[in-house]
């Protein structure tokens, strides 16, 4: 027979019991929702910078060529990951409450295709090397994204495909019904670096002085074809194509544009007039630049 006095500690201890659970409920119910919403946020906040980024990354760059800055570096920064506390206050803190920070890696490769301007009068062309500044996330919450620039454009590349966010420097236009014009500058990246982590780095770009292609002139046909290596890029630059001839006001029997399955793509322009007629005028702008990357952590972040 249990005496009244093992009644009432009894009493507490299940008390205590179900107070324990309902507080590891409650920070199970909060690791399963609070948790990865904070951390999506923190993942999707941390890619709109890698966006801007490599925006004004694209921007930059393009002052340098624009004003022909040759020998000028332009630096970088940004952080490879969403971040984490690197040291922890006085108080409390349970590290099993707070986001898994994301991480990423950024790369600058001289072999990533290859564009190719033939005109009528060259049909071999001149080839000239394309390369690539490229971020791609290791996020934990949020859909993982692929930022490149290359050939002078900003491609995005995650589940749904590949999209360019901003142009490259081609234009393609209807002067009086007469002529067409093309101006194009392959924007190319010389480098060899890879960085993964989730710390900061700081990518440092300078206009190297090269020579000019020499490729200005009025042509009977113009043809610029990309090797990008990648089905996905070839069929966002094939849009950009058609977007940059209707902008242009250039008639659709002007020109062509197609793609492969091996992530060529490329742009033939032949102008108003009958075969043979040099009615295409092309203008192609030299953009070399020399990328290095560096390692930017510090004790204070």
């Amino acid at each position: 027979m249990i005496r009244a006095q093992d009644d009432e500690g009894l009493s507490e201890v299940v008390g205590f019991v179900l107070l324990l659970g309902v507080l590891v409920l409650a920070l199970s119910v909060y690791q399963l929702y609070a948790v990865p919403a904070a951390g999506r946020e923190n993942e999707i906040a941390h890619m709109n910078q890698v966006k801007d980024r490599f925006t004004d990354y694209k921007i930059a760059l393009d002052s340098l060529w624009v004003n022909h800055l040759n020998g000028v570096t332009l630096s970088t920064a940004f952080d490879l990951g969403s971040g984490t506390a690197a040291t922890e206050g006085g108080g409390i803190a349970l590290p099993v409450l707070a986001p898994v920070g994301s991480s990423g890696a950024v790369e600058v490769r001289s072999d990533a295709g290859a564009v190719t301007i033939a005109t009528g009068d060259n049909p071999g062309g001149v080839r000239i090397p394309l390369g690539l500044v490229q971020y791609v996330s290791g996020n934990n919450y949020w859909v993982d994204q692929t930022w490149t620039y290359q050939m002078g454009a900003v491609f995005l590349t995650q589940e749904g495909g590949t999209t360019v966010r901003v142009a490259p420097p081609l234009s393609v236009y209807n002067i009086n019904n007469t002529t067409a014009a093309v101006r194009f500058t392959p924007v190319n990246i010389t480098g060899s670096a890879l960085f993964a982590g989730s710390g900061p780095v700081r990518i440092e770009s300078r206009l190297r002085d090269m020579p000019p292609y020499d490729l200005d002139g009025l042509y009977e046909n113009v043809t610029i074809t990309v090797e990008t290596g990648d089905a996905g890029k070839a069929q966002a630059l094939k849009q950009v194509f058609r977007e940059a001839t209707r902008n242009g006001g250039v008639p659709a029997e002007w020109y062509s544009v197609g793609t492969d399955a091996g992530g060529t793509v490329s742009i033939r322009v032949d102008g108003p007039g009958p075969e043979g007629t040099p009615d295409v005028a092309l203008s192609v702008t030299t953009a070399d630049y020399a990328v290095t990357v560096f390692n930017a952590a510090s004790l204070i972040e």
